[in-house]
């Protein structure tokens, strides 16, 4: 992996390849910090995909108390630039739509049943 892709992938805005180049490519603890919220946001936020959600928050070392942290404050940013980014998002496991902050509720009391 190259620097080159790294920033291709930044561009691109996948965030969670380039969190996984950026690994290898030995990236600064604080810009790896942020790519790391960044790709959070993005399989949870945007993708609300709680299983990707989890996967992600234990290979980063997330408790989920921190993940509720991280998104909480995540999701007050985007409201700000779009509030409809945090707005309601069909569940296909509820069968129905969610807001983000009660399909974070959900994904929280989820926790320990999701693989």
């Amino acid at each position: 992996m190259t620097r080159e892709e790294f920033e291709q992938e930044i561009k691109r805005k996948n965030f969670v390849r380039a969190l996984y180049i950026a690994k290898e490519l030995n990236i600064s603890e604080d810009e790896l910090k942020n790519l790391a919220y960044e790709a959070l946001w993005q399989v949870a936020g945007i993708g609300r995909n709680p299983f990707a959600t989890k996967q992600l928050a234990q290979e980063l070392g997330f408790s989920k108390d921190e993940v509720k942290e991280i998104l909480q404050k995540k999701a007050e940013q985007e409201a700000e630039k779009n509030k409809k980014i945090v707005g309601f998002c069909y569940d296909y496991r509820r069968g129905k739509y969610l807001s983000f902050e009660k399909w974070l509720e959900r994904l929280l009391k989820d926790w320990n049943k999701i693989n």
